[in-house]
């Protein structure tokens, strides 16, 4: 056991005292505009959902065409864009308790929707009924409250809000029905039918062929007939399919998100950072706050450690969204207080890979998502997804690792209450030189 006095004693370290320094600095945080964030963000959404990855970024692809063919207003474009990329980020929030408490994936529950029927969406009869459609309503008010704390437009946040409302008003939240549902609203639920429609035939032929069928069946009961008539006869065009279909739509999105959202700012790029770190921590229960707790570790070691200001904000940045790719594991697993099974523990280990993803297409978060995707490396060369060893691992990982660890320690599990700091600290120290880089776990633990 090490004792207070010497802990005090022991030197802080520089860069040049660990084991491998630093040889280049990485880029700065780059200022990206709310599109860029929100394309590349929206496939942690579809983990979370249990769709496709890339459904969202679909069904934005078909709402602005369609609302581009409706000659929207501008604003109301705007909320059709954002709001078909967002229109599932309640989706975390509203349900995670009910399928922890439920023992379903997210995927039974949000998968099959829009097309599955209100009675259809509570089929476990082990679960409360009620509770699971509160949150099946719930994702959808949820998801507006994010959208505005995210600064995007009231529009989107207006679309987010009644994407599922339907034209004969037995939609949700409100039952609002006709005209009294935004315009932007009609657009996206058109758009996500749609695309949940195609994405359910075995090749863009077939697909072409159902969604003249699918849209006409509901037109006039879950969407506004004009929109499904607009939707039908853009449909018809090969240029759409083209489109749809395309090897980088997230470019072909970037190029439509028009002249609403033209401004680069870091500020947005740390807002997106901090909510998306939020809604990753819902999704486990106990770990609310446990990326924002990681972060703060992590910047009293960049402190520590003397990096220069942008060297920081970037390992802040990816401290936030280390977790990120836990949005595609079941909350049940994210929960269970007993040992995982080894098809559950594939699944969590998944995780740091799909992190790296969903961030590696941000322009400047290609250095951010290789730290992410070894977070949980070792320098005994036990750690995953690649068994890498000592400086193999890049410093930033391992800077991510001890601080993540004693986020977790001092919190709250499933299997445990949250440990003293003294035991944290003792812990951190037994894995020094095994689980965690020796130097850097010592470093921490004199600095809390």
């Amino acid at each position: 056991m090490v004792s207070d006095s010497s802990r005090t004693r022991r030197p802080v370290l520089t860069l040049d005292d660990l084991a491998a320094p630093i040889t280049r600095r990485p880029e700065r945080l780059h200022a990206l505009t709310a599109a860029e964030l929100a394309i590349a963000l929206s496939q942690a959404l579809d983990l979370a959902e249990g769709k496709q990855i890339g459904h969202a970024q679909r069904v934005c692809y078909i709402a602005t065409s369609l609302a581009d063919a409706l000659e929207v207003t501008p604003e109301q474009r705007a909320g059709a864009y954002f709001g078909a990329l967002l229109h599932d980020v309640g989706v975390t929030r509203s349900a995670s308790d009910i399928c922890r408490i439920a023992g379903v994936d997210e995927a039974t529950i949000f998968g099959p929707m829009p097309l599955r029927a209100e009675e259809q969406r509570t089929p476990f009869a082990f679960a409360d009924q009620h509770a699971v459609a509160d949150a099946v309503h719930q994702h959808c008010t949820l998801g507006a409250e994010t959208v505005l704390t995210l600064e995007l437009p009231g529009e989107a946040a207006a679309a987010v809000r009644s994407h599922h409302e339907r034209w004969d008003g037995s939609g949700f939240p409100q039952g609002d029905a006709g005209e009294d549902i935004p315009l932007e609203a009609r657009v996206v639920a058109a758009a996500d039918l749609a695309e949940v429609v195609i994405s359910a035939e075995p090749s863009s032929l077939a697909a072409r062929r159902r969604l003249p069928e699918a849209l006409m069946e509901h037109a006039g009961t879950a969407l506004d007939p004009k929109v499904a008539r607009a939707l039908l006869q853009l449909a018809r065009s090969d240029g759409f399919w083209l489109g749809l279909y395309s090897e980088d739509l997230a470019e072909t999105l970037n190029a439509m998100r028009g002249p609403c959202d033209t401004r680069k700012s870091k500020k947005r790029v740390m807002r997106f950072a901090e909510v998306f770190a939020d809604i990753t921590d819902a999704k486990g229960g106990h770990s609310i706050g446990h990326s924002r707790r990681t972060a703060d570790g992590v910047q009293k070691l960049a402190a520590a450690l003397e990096l220069d200001p942008d060297h920081t904000e970037m390992i802040r940045i990816a401290a936030l969204l280390h977790n990120l790719g836990l949005l595609g594991v079941p909350a049940r697993i994210m929960s269970k207080p007993d040992i995982l099974s080894v098809t559950e523990m594939q699944i969590m280990r998944q995780h740091p890979a799909s992190g790296e993803m969903i961030l590696q297409s941000l322009p400047g978060f290609e250095e951010i998502a290789v730290w992410i995707a070894r977070h949980h490396e070792r320098p005994d060369g036990k750690g995953y997804p690649e068994m890498l060893t000592g400086d193999e691992i890049p410093l930033e990982s391992r800077i991510l690792a001890v601080a993540d660890v004693y986020a977790a320690l001092v919190s709250d599990r499933a299997h445990r209450g949250a440990l003293s700091v003294k035991d944290a600290r003792q812990i951190l120290i037994g894995a020094a030189g095994t689980q965690l880089d020796a130097e850097l776990a010592h470093l921490f633990v004199s600095l809390i």
